[in-house]
């Protein structure tokens, strides 16, 4: 899971969440995989999401309510999302066919939070208004909205790492990419928000179906445990080095 201002994103496989270590998200070759969002602020926020530099929500954007989550579970038509994710390797024969794109692998999800409440303070004498802060029309514009959101705490806190972005040498052009996967039903409808700050803000994650030259066999989860390459010693989930002999663990 990912961390920026207030806005989490996860990756799920099976209704688990997947650990992500430095932008990186492990999971084999054929899982099928949602997109939770998670709004921490006290405001609601807007959402565009691109997977393979691909717009995944009809070129539109998703309202996460303030303190709720959204999770997406398949490329959105027309407020319906028919088919889940699914992750594949970029056979040599894929790539003959569509090509090699930067943008594979990478899920980017962007957001925007509306501009802070406008409170007035009125006066009797003189005859003036006083607003707090300017004015703000309430004009910022219709988009889809889930009926199937859930309300909780901060989802696995201990485990959030807070980064933005994944470097681009980290992507290889030549691991997987996301397909059409199995039927679902999903069903959005068009909500209003209010005015939208100006900045957004960005996080990005690329899905990983090998691990350094061996393939990902299960879905690397928050709880996953590893087992230290040097003396064979398990550590905990969140463990970065072998408590015993000091090897890095990293993926």
């Amino acid at each position: 899971m990912m961390y920026k201002n207030n806005f989490v994103v996860v990756v799920k496989c099976n209704g688990r969440i997947l650990r992500e270590r430095n932008g990186n998200v492990m999971l084999p070759f054929g899982s099928e995989y949602s997109i939770l969002l998670k709004n921490l602020d006290s405001r609601r926020a807007v959402v565009k999401v691109d997977v393979d530099g691909e717009n995944v929500l009809d070129n539109d954007r998703i309202i996460v309510p303030a303190y709720n989550t959204v999770e997406l579970k398949g490329k959105m038509k027309s407020g319906k999302v028919r088919h889940t994710f699914k992750f594949i390797e970029k056979t040599e024969e894929i790539s003959n066919h569509r090509g090699d794109r930067a943008d594979d692998g990478l899920i980017r999800v962007e957001c925007w939070f509306e501009k802070p409440p406008v409170t007035w303070i009125y006066y009797q004498e003189p005859l003036y208004q006083f607003p707090v802060q300017p004015l703000v029309k309430r004009s910022g514009g219709d988009y889809w909205s889930s009926s199937e959101m859930t309300t909780g705490g901060m989802i696995g806190a201990s485990n959030v790492n807070f980064c933005c972005n994944v470097s681009a040498s980290a992507s290889t052009g030549k691991d997987g990419i996301t397909v059409q996967g199995s039927k679902t039903n999903q069903d959005f409808s068009y909500d209003t928000v209010g005015a939208l700050e100006t900045s957004s803000h960005v996080i990005v994650i690329q899905l990983r179906g090998f691990s350094k030259k061996n393939r990902v066999t299960r879905p690397v989860t928050v709880r996953t445990r590893f087992r230290c390459p040097t003396c064979g010693r398990r550590s905990k989930s969140f463990a970065k080095w072998c408590h015993n002999c000091g090897t890095n663990l990293e993926l």
